[in-house]
């Protein structure tokens, strides 16, 4: 039975470090030479890969009412890693500006709660 529990664990722990090292060969492939050396010296200096890194979101969204639009706001507000957002105001589009570690994916996660979709999204990273 310890064996098992084990066996689980230690595969989890495989799939969740699999799945970051996606995330961050994503944004690498995503950006410019500025971000990539940053990201490259901060592996060398043996500190989080994407420290220093800022993400641009544009967004499209459906799903979400307008009558929701504050339960959003207080959503991304209460995100450490989000620095700011605008919302437009029919709540159909949404502009984030975040740590390079907030991905499409945890937005997703974040919107569906609210029974939100993604319809269109770019995102861009900077220093």
């Amino acid at each position: 039975m310890k064996k098992i529990v084990l066996l689980i664990t230690f595969s989890l722990a495989l799939c969740s470090f699999q799945s970051f090292g996606q995330v961050y060969e994503k944004i690498y492939e995503l950006s410019g030479s500025a971000v990539q050396n940053k990201m490259n010296q901060n592996k060398i200096d043996g500190v989080d890969i994407l420290s220093g890194v800022k993400a641009h979101h544009v967004i499209g969204l459906s799903g979400i009412s307008v009558s929701q639009k504050g339960a959003l706001e207080t959503l991304l507000t209460n995100d450490a890693r989000i620095t700011s957002f605008v919302l437009s105001d029919d709540v159909t589009s949404i502009i984030i500006e975040s740590q390079a570690v907030f991905t499409k994916e945890e937005f997703a996660a974040l919107i569906q709660t609210m029974n939100g979709v993604i319809t269109g999204y770019a995102a861009e990273y900077s220093i």
